[in-house]
């Protein structure tokens, strides 16, 4: 009785860790960032993978400052298109660095940028700001929080 119950329980722990060993994803799993297939982030920081793409985008670039002309880091900036159909944004969310900057690669067409300060200690508010984006070229797009 000892040994088949003994059989059963190592049975169960091999099952466990054999379920544990797939759920846990790996960096060279196919379609998580960075493995074989898979999608790479896209930012001011980690441009496309693709130079092809990456030349057929435009950057967007601005500050965000207080009424003073402080700087202010760790705003999110979000961005809309405004094209029919809508061209497609590669991240939800770009933030300011400390000096108050972001940068944002993105398709060609009409944006429309808005800060977003929410959950943060930050306060104030800016007007969305629009911007056309064209291949090759830096927009601005700055705000100034009131």
């Amino acid at each position: 009785m000892r040994s088949a119950r003994a059989r059963v329980l190592v049975s169960a722990l091999f099952a466990v860790a054999a379920l544990s060993a797939c759920s846990q994803p790996s960096s060279t799993s196919p379609g998580l960032p960075g493995g074989p297939g898979g999608d790479a982030p896209v930012s001011a920081t980690h441009p496309p993978a693709d130079p092809s793409r990456a030349a057929n985008r435009g950057m967007v670039t601005g500050t965000v400052a207080r009424a003073d002309g402080s700087p202010v880091p760790g705003v999110g900036i979000e961005v809309k298109s405004m094209d029919n159909p809508a061209k497609p944004v590669p991240e939800l969310v770009v933030t300011t660095d400390a000096k108050g900057v972001y940068q944002w690669n993105l398709e060609p067409g009409r944006y429309e940028f808005h800060i977003r300060t929410g959950g943060t200690s930050i306060t104030g508010q800016a007007a969305p700001q629009p911007a056309t984006v064209t291949a090759g070229q830096t927009s601005t797009v700055d705000f100034t929080l009131t």
